[in-house]
């Protein structure tokens, strides 16, 4: 997903180049995702980033490789939902990360990694789910992270804070502005301040799916526009589509799924604000310079 617009950042994030030799984080997680044995990419993102993309990614990839972009288009919804809200002329940005995904539909036709091109995963995340798809390839999982290993030091942070037993993701909440306060790490869940651990497992956006997710984000985008369409900023979260499948009762989503989680043994690296891309450069070079 490329389609970010990076207002906290000041810029387009996806073109930053941060690694050791200038890559950008999207040619880092490409490299490990050819590494792990992936064939295809498909980029989601604005009109305005196709072109510079492209020629980022321009005789960067293997041959046979297949790489496909599509545009994350405002009015790009589920039929019927103009009977709900009569245009998109409210909305600044897209309808949020299960929208994006949705987007790709008629590209996608496989199991899949869904990540977030503006951020760094290593080498092992990718390869943790190349091994779970080989052992089922219709199984949903995820990669998650320690909270401690992805704050930023230059303000709050948003993330899934996820409840994990055996191996299985039990549920996924949306955290905002996580971060230090008087010694105490905190963030609001659900509009509430709340004290939160450093050692939670968090989703960062690092999911493998099968085809069904489409249904699944058919189902919650309607859902999502019948409740909340006419609200300009409101967004439709993947880890909220997710728990929604989680939810085995009271729930409108026709299908279960279990979601298997690994945790990942590199560090997730990513910049929410300016100040992040000294830091992030220095731990990049530590961990794939020469």
């Amino acid at each position: 997903m490329a389609a970010g617009l990076g207002s906290r950042f000041g810029g387009d994030k996806q073109l930053a180049e941060l690694g050791p030799q200038g890559e950008t984080m999207l040619e880092l997680s490409l490299a490990s995702a050819i590494k792990a044995g992936f064939t295809a990419a498909v980029i989601i993102t604005r009109d305005n980033l196709i072109e510079p993309l492209e020629a980022l990614l321009a005789d960067k990839l293997p041959c046979g490789f297949k790489l496909d972009l599509c545009i994350q288009q405002m009015d790009d919804l589920p039929s019927g939902w103009q009977t709900v809200i009569a245009n998109t002329d409210h909305r600044v940005k897209p309808w949020g990360t299960a929208h994006a995904l949705w987007s790709a539909r008629a590209l996608v036709k496989g199991p899949m990694v869904v990540i977030n091109a503006d951020d760094y995963y290593g080498d092992s995340a990718f390869q943790l789910m190349a091994d779970g798809f080989e052992q089922v390839n219709s199984r949903w999982q995820m990669v998650a992270y320690p909270l401690k290993e992805t704050l930023s030091e230059n303000g709050g942070v948003n993330r899934g804070i996820c409840l994990v037993q055996d191996d299985l993701l039990h549920s996924v909440v949306e955290w905002t502005d996580i971060g230090w306060r008087d010694g105490q790490l905190m963030g609001y869940c659900g509009g509430l301040l709340a004290p939160v651990s450093a050692r939670v497992p968090v989703s960062m956006t690092c999911w493998g799916f099968c085809p069904d997710i489409f249904e699944i984000l058919e189902q919650a985008l309607n859902r999502f526009i019948a409740t909340q369409g006419s609200d300009a900023k409101s967004e439709c979260y993947l880890p909220t589509v997710v728990q929604s499948v989680l939810d085995s009762e009271n729930s409108a989503s026709t299908i279960r799924k279990t979601v298997y989680v690994s945790t990942a043994y590199e560090p997730w690296l990513g910049v929410t604000y300016p100040q992040d891309s000294t830091w992030v450069k220095q731990k990049l070079m530590e961990l794939l310079g020469d």
